[in-house]
């Protein structure tokens, strides 16, 4: 990737947002500048642009950190350690203190607005265009479905008298202050059928993408698998499973096996990866707010003599607690997964088990590129689908496939609330520290348990706090409950 500068044009509305940032790109000839009004004119500033949303994602409020991380702490996974005082609030659920993404959500989306509007006027060869147009379809599908975790309750689990509705469905590039809208928030069934509407035409224009393009750009094979996890958050059951079978036939991302699952966490690119957001060495987010630092003390696995980063979240003893509950007849522990917590430093304070899934994978500390969506989900999505459509032999087929290559022997005659939970629990143990613990609570409606105070599922700080200058600066729009 070659970094390059595109004039930021700023609009005071409820996106507060412009064109384009400082980006990294691929595979466009190097120049310093883009000018605004000539900048989607021809294929190498369409593929810069293109390249521009996908590192819209790397902020810290979005996957550089905080998508990722967040959503461990707010719930019973992550346990803050007050190493650098960052993520104590949202760790205590503090009024306010939940994701930020907003801002920088719609930033991307207005990105990839200005691109779909830009295809139809260049030049290029339909199957180009057909990429592009897939890629940004399915980049501001994942942005809508990050704000709706974010700041909407989901349709499985809706608190009526607390719900605002969605949030607001722009599709419009805005370029100047004229073309600024300040719209309303419509139903959180609106908003994920937009989400699902952009998946399915991802998918269609994805289709003549090659999949080994993956997992760093979008592909049909990874347009599916996020397709499995909207529907399933949205409660349609048979969607889940097709789709999740579509994406496992897709050929993106390669199911590990016990033996090489752990050492796949020490690749810079994981080998389940569906879809992974690429960081180059001069993106580095650094010692601060990196995943790593976030994370662990470690620079590297099994040294406590060395301090790198703050460990600002640390695994919860329940979390622990439930990765250790199977052992054999010796005491020795079953699960694989285990493996990738480890003893810390002593270098910021008290010493504590932490994760190892992100530590400078691509040879450099606090460098890592971010799976965001791994291959092992589609099987746990696909699980929770068919016990939804009351087909448990399958739904406890795809269970012991992830209890197998964990390491754990399978489950026979499991059915009703102890099957569910199982899935559940595996969804926890597979997917600890990669950003999804606080959307399955929410998503069925479960009430956090958790040190220092419970979080009942029928509280306000379920949902985040809208920034308070877009309800300033938007009289359409409404605050969430009770902020």
């Amino acid at each position: 990737m070659k970094t390059y500068m595109f004039k930021r044009i700023l609009a005071t509305s409820i996106l507060t947002c412009g064109l384009f940032a400082c980006s990294s790109l691929i595979d466009v000839k190097p120049r310093t500048a883009i000018d605004s009004s000539t900048a989607l004119v021809s294929q190498d500033a369409i593929n810069a642009a293109v390249n521009a949303v996908y590192d819209a994602l790397q902020s810290t409020d979005l996957y550089g950190r905080d998508l990722i991380a967040i959503p461990e702490v707010l719930a019973d996974n992550g346990r803050a350690t007050n190493n650098s005082s960052r993520l104590v609030a949202e760790y205590q659920n503090q009024p306010g203190a939940h994701l930020i993404n907003w801002t920088q959500d719609y930033y991307g989306i207005n990105q990839a607005n200005l691109v779909l509007a830009a295809l139809p006027k260049v030049t290029m060869t339909d199957a180009q265009r057909n990429s592009y147009m897939g890629q940004c379809l399915f980049l501001r599908a994942l942005m809508y479905f990050d704000l709706m975790k974010s700041y909407a309750y989901m349709p499985t689990a809706i608190i009526n008298e607390y719900n605002r509705g969605g949030v607001p469905l722009i599709l419009p590039g805005v370029l100047t202050l004229e073309q600024v809208e300040y719209p309303s928030r419509p139903g959180i069934d609106a908003v994920y059928t937009q989400i699902l509407a952009d998946l399915t035409m991802a998918v269609d224009k994805l289709g003549a993408t090659a999949n080994s393009r993956g997992p760093v750009y979008a592909t049909k094979g990874a347009a599916q698998a996020l397709y499995s996890r909207v529907a399933l958050y949205a409660g349609k059951w048979q969607e889940a499973a097709d789709f999740s079978t579509s994406a496992l036939a897709s050929g993106v991302g390669a199911f590990q096996t016990k033996a090489n699952y752990v050492a796949g966490w020490r690749t810079a690119i994981n080998p389940e990866s569906m879809f992974e957001l690429n960081f180059q060495v001069n993106e580095n987010i650094g010692v601060n707010t990196s995943l790593q630092t976030t994370f662990t003390t470690l620079r590297e696995l099994g040294n406590t003599a060395t301090t790198g980063g703050f460990g600002d979240v640390v695994p919860t003893a329940a979390l622990l607690a439930d990765l250790e509950l199977e052992k054999d007849a010796a005491g020795t522990v079953l699960d694989i997964r285990r493996q990738l917590y480890e003893l810390g430093t002593k270098g910021r304070g008290a010493q504590n088990v932490e994760t190892t899934k992100f530590l400078g994978k691509n040879g450099t500390i606090n460098l890592d590129n971010v799976p965001v969506i791994r291959i092992s989900e589609m099987y746990l999505n696909r699980a929770e689908a068919y016990y939804n459509l009351g087909k448990v032999a399958e739904a406890l087929k795809d269970l012991n496939t992830i209890r197998t290559r964990s390491g754990l022997p399978e489950k026979t005659g499991l059915s009703g609330d102890g099957l569910l939970n199982e899935i559940i629990r595996q969804r926890r143990l597979e997917l600890a520290f990669e950003g999804h613990r606080f959307w399955d609570l929410k998503r069925l409606g479960r009430d956090i348990i958790k040190l220092p105070t419970n979080l009942p599922f029928t509280d306000y700080r379920v949902l985040a706090r809208i920034p308070i200058s877009e309800i300033n600066n938007n009289r359409n729009l409404k605050q969430n409950y009770n902020y």
